[in-house]
């Protein structure tokens, strides 16, 4: 294998690959990326047997070949490098010579056969979805998401695709965050994405018409000349339409900026275990608290549109803050029951009249 390229080309490719490649090195060749040269491209690909990320760019291919080198060496070499072209010349079968300038470096290489097999469709029946839709509904539901349940199927998002809806659900059993839009791709899907897929397809693009496929166990998202495949989670997702709360009579209308400061310095003196604060509403107002036996009480008052008898609840500082840093619009309703029960947070003007927003969040106790 023999080829030239564009140091800047191969620094943004490589740049993608790097969430994808596994850094536990449990498997040492899935911290590795593939590089194949041939007609005068180089195809790139990096998985960990659950996510896998596909691209390229052009190159001069003297002689076409593959190897396998670690994703991480190679990205900072390429990086560090200082010239508009490397070149790229594999000997001995397992070593990588790379040359710019007055610079060599020679990483050591696998095989290709030794990689595993990347996820492939045609997308010959694949459906066009706005990235920016999904961008969207991932920036809403990602930080629901757990990686630390023991039920598998909690540490992903459900992905709901029908005629007319595309939706994401992720709870991590203290909280659920759900949301919809519109959406005509004509696809039927139900799944659950893994976490890792939802952080790389929301940085896979801007702006760009995304491609969409799917067999029985992968999902499949094209955005220009790269592929992001996933395996699908298996497992059953929680029923989240019975935890959305339906008769929650207690409305609390407030700024999302200056109740999301008031939270953000009152946590500053909660339990760093819990991060629990306060809310005492009152007929226009806020009162938000904390208290920590070991370093102190805080306070903060904040207007609010209530007309409700006097309630006192607690909640997890950092959910509520995910949710309004998350939210659009300048107002949130906060809907309420009692203490005990679920309180549910949306914005007060929906982004659109096609869009549906809704995040549960559990009471805990002080």
């Amino acid at each position: 294998m023999k080829f030239l390229i564009s140091q800047e080309s191969l620094h943004n490719e490589l740049q993608f690959l790097q969430g994808i490649a596994e850094k536990k090195k449990t498997i040492p060749i899935l911290s590795n990326i593939l590089l194949r040269a041939e007609d005068d491209f180089l195809t790139l690909a990096a998985t960990d047997l659950e996510v896998s990320l596909t691209g390229g760019c052009g190159a001069k291919v003297e002689e076409p070949g593959g190897i396998t080198v670690s994703a991480k060496k190679i990205f900072e070499v390429v990086r560090a490098l200082i010239g508009e072209e490397i070149s790229f010349v594999m000997t001995d079968g397992s070593w990588l010579e790379i040359t710019c300038g007055n610079s060599f470096f020679r990483l050591v290489g696998l095989p290709p056969d030794d990689f595993p097999d990347v996820p492939e469709n045609d997308f010959s029946s694949a459906q066009k979805i706005s990235h920016d839709v999904f961008k969207h509904l991932i920036s809403c539901t990602i930080f629901a998401v757990t990686q630390e349940d023991a039920r598998y199927a909690l540490n992903g998002a459900l992905l709901e695709i029908d005629a007319q809806t595309i939706r994401m659900v992720a709870t991590d059993a203290h909280r659920l965050a759900m949301v919809e839009e519109a959406c005509d791709s004509g696809a039927e899907v139900r799944a659950i994405v893994p976490k890792k897929t939802l952080t790389e397809l929301r940085n896979l693009g801007n702006g760009e018409e995304m491609l969409f496929a799917q067999d029985d166990h992968h999902l499949f998202f094209k955005i220009g000349h790269r592929v992001l495949a996933t395996r699908i989670i298996e497992g059953q997702f929680p029923s989240y339409e019975k935890v959305i709360p339906t008769e929650n009579p207690l409305a609390v209308i407030f700024a999302k900026e200056a109740m999301a400061g008031a939270i953000r310095r009152v946590s500053l003196l909660a339990s760093e275990r819990s991060r629990a604060v306060r809310f005492k509403f009152t007929a226009g107002e806020a009162t938000v608290s904390s208290s920590n036996p070991e370093l102190g009480e805080a306070e903060e008052s904040v207007a609010v549109q209530y007309e409700g008898e006097e309630l006192e609840v607690s909640f997890n500082a950092q959910y509520i803050l995910d949710f309004l840093a998350a939210v659009d619009g300048e107002e949130v309703v906060f809907r309420l029951k009692d203490p005990a029960s679920q309180g549910l947070l949306e914005p007060r003007e929906p982004s659109s009249e096609k869009s549906n927003y809704k995040y549960v969040i559990m009471p805990m106790r002080m």
